[in-house]
């Protein structure tokens, strides 16, 4: 794990990593993306949008403040086999230095690589527009658009948020009991009920994948669907979440930059800081 500091971490703080309690980890992962290309370039352009933020968390009441570690974009390799066990691998190493890992991406295959580096009673909640359920894609297992099913071999798995998925996802999806809230129902009282079932008490990894937004504050993704979360639909389910559960690691993926309009990279960051805000809290 290639470890530095300095003008390229994130919100441009110069961290001691022995004093860190978060590493962020950049994972410029773009093998099976089938639609806008990209997003090898979103975790740099995140960190760069980073430094038009505070620290301060004020939707929160929180800073956020010498705690996050950056590390060196990851090498990965043009195999998707490969690029998973390097991302399994380095996730690793920051758990075993006992510290909290964080990546940006990249395309969303990036969490399944993270899963593997966990126990398998860690409960992954997921945001997304697509159910990600396929069982290959172009001959392919693993790839962006079978992330959750992946997961779900391993780990207990809550999709929030889906507006795209085929007839025979959904058949899936039920026949393995997958918690999923759809767009529609995201607020309802019964599909936050059963989300809160899953994760009450338990250790959580939280996924976000930018698409779950809508398009008018988040149009720099891989694969954009309109008619998703606002922010503050965001904020209220990932307080829900982090009050609810132990949080032990999250990614925020998909960031596909589109030159001056960078509103996605600056969503993206925000999310971070109240992420890291919300589980100080």
């Amino acid at each position: 794990m290639l470890l530095y500091e300095g003008k390229d971490s994130f919100l441009e703080e110069v961290v001691d990593f022995k004093k860190s309690k978060y590493v962020l980890l950049p994972v410029p992962m773009e093998i099976s993306t089938t639609y806008l290309k990209g997003t090898k370039f979103g975790p740099r352009s995140a960190i760069e949008a980073s430094r038009s933020l505070e620290n301060y968390d004020s939707e929160l009441g929180a800073e956020v403040r010498d705690v996050i570690f950056t590390v060196g974009e990851l090498e990965i390799p043009p195999d998707a086999e490969k690029a998973v066990k390097v991302i399994k691998e380095t996730v690793s190493d920051v758990l075993r230095e006992e510290k909290f890992p964080i990546m940006l991406g990249g395309e969303h295959t990036i969490t399944y690589g993270a899963s593997l580096a966990f126990d398998e009673d860690v409960v992954f909640v997921i945001f997304d527009a697509h159910a990600d359920f396929k069982k290959d894609v172009l001959g392919s297992q693993i790839n962006h658009a079978s992330d959750s099913r992946l997961i779900s071999k391993r780990n207990k798995v809550a999709i929030l948020g889906v507006r795209s998925l085929s007839k025979e996802d959904k058949k899936e999806l039920e026949k393995n009991g997958i918690v999923v809230l759809y767009i529609d129902d995201i607020e309802e009282k019964s599909a936050l009920s059963r989300l809160h079932t899953l994760i009450k008490n338990k250790k959580v990894y939280i996924s976000i994948d930018m698409d779950v937004f809508d398009p008018s504050i988040a149009p720099g993704v891989g694969t954009p669907q309109p008619g998703g979360l606002s922010y503050q639909s965001a904020l209220k389910l990932l307080k829900a979440i982090v009050t609810t559960s132990k949080l032990v690691g999250f990614d925020i993926n998909e960031i596909r930059p589109l030159g001056d309009n960078n509103i996605t990279e600056i969503l993206a960051a925000k999310l971070l800081i109240d992420i890291v805000a919300l589980n100080e809290k």
